[in-house]
């Protein structure tokens, strides 16, 4: 069973190497893409993450909130990137060929979502998904007719199948959205 951030950073707080290891790999993926993504090259952007775990680790004793780990990482992450880009190309021109060592190896960045922001989607698609679920069925349908079918629903077929009248559906569907931001809440 993998550890939480909370309980990693207490265990590298009392010396344990293995929480340490495993803190670095937990994350890792996920911090290096952000320079990647910047269009930093494999060396930079591994010069990025290291830095980011030695800030992390003269810093460990004084994190106030470990649970927050996740969110810190990325966003020194974001800033040492940031620092890194703007110190090698200050004054120097900008190379995107790999041959050219004597310029920053930057490349053509990537215009992918980041994985942060694709893990943040993925998350709450599946909030959404449990929240539709818990639904009562005429909601849960009329919902899925609106917005998440792939069929194009008229009003007059809404009502029809859920056997609502056509007047009806705006204000159930103000209810059902309702519901289902509770749910999610």
């Amino acid at each position: 069973m993998q550890r939480t951030d909370d309980e990693l950073i207490r265990a590298c707080r009392g010396g344990d190497e293995s929480a340490w290891d495993e803190l670095v790999h937990k994350h890792q993926n996920l911090l290096y893409s952000i320079p990647r993504r910047a269009g930093l090259g494999r060396d930079l952007a591994s010069d990025v993450i290291q830095d980011v775990f030695t800030t992390l680790y003269v810093k460990l004793d004084t994190l106030e909130k470990p649970e927050f780990l996740r969110a810190w990482l990325m966003t020194t992450a974001r800033h040492k990137t940031i620092q890194l880009i703007q110190r090698e190309t200050r004054g120097r021109p900008v190379s995107i060929d790999d041959d050219d060592r004597d310029a920053v190896a930057l490349q053509i960045p990537d215009d992918e979502p980041l994985a942060d922001a694709q893990l943040v989607r993925l998350e709450a698609e599946l909030q959404l998904e449990k929240a539709m679920a818990k639904l009562e069925d005429r909601c849960r349908r009329l919902l899925t007719m609106l917005y998440l079918s792939d069929d194009a629903y008229s009003y007059a077929d809404i009502s029809t199948h859920l056997e609502i009248p056509i007047g009806g559906i705006g204000p159930t569907r103000a209810r059902c959205l309702q519901k289902l931001l509770k749910l999610i809440r």
